[in-house]
């Protein structure tokens, strides 16, 4: 792995290589807790642009399901880590399978939870809650 590099100095070949961008909210992409219109326009541009854009936050669900569905992002993980939500044909979709996961057992609870959403079709799951 090779060292950082100032932005201004790297080699413009690698850089037109980026495909997308991941990038921490809270003061980084954020100023004193405020999202700037020029740092959301600049999301705008780079999305505009085709890069594919993805927040990575300490925040909840519940922030993670705004930004998803507000900011022109594609994905958005959070919670350090602990789950990712995205688009998938205009719907958002929770992942939550951490490393490690026991496979199996992750699909046996999304049967039985298609079962239990097929009898009861009022059943409903918030979508801030994992």
């Amino acid at each position: 792995m090779s060292a950082p590099v100032l932005f201004a100095k790297a080699d413009l070949s690698r850089l037109k290589k980026i495909r997308g961008v991941c990038f921490d909210i809270d003061d980084t992409f954020s100023s004193h807790g405020k999202i700037t219109a020029e740092a959301f326009e600049a999301l705008w541009r780079l999305k505009n642009a085709g890069y594919v854009l993805v927040p990575v936050t300490g925040r909840p669900a519940g922030w993670c399901d705004h930004i998803a569905r507000f900011w022109p992002v594609d994905a958005v993980v959070g919670e350090n880590g602990a789950f990712i939500y995205y688009l998938d044909e205009e719907m958002r979709r929770r992942s939550i399978l951490p490393p490690g996961t026991d496979v199996e057992s992750a699909v046996k609870k999304s049967e039985l939870i298609k079962k239990i959403l097929a009898r009861f079709p009022e059943a409903k799951f918030a979508s801030d809650q994992l």
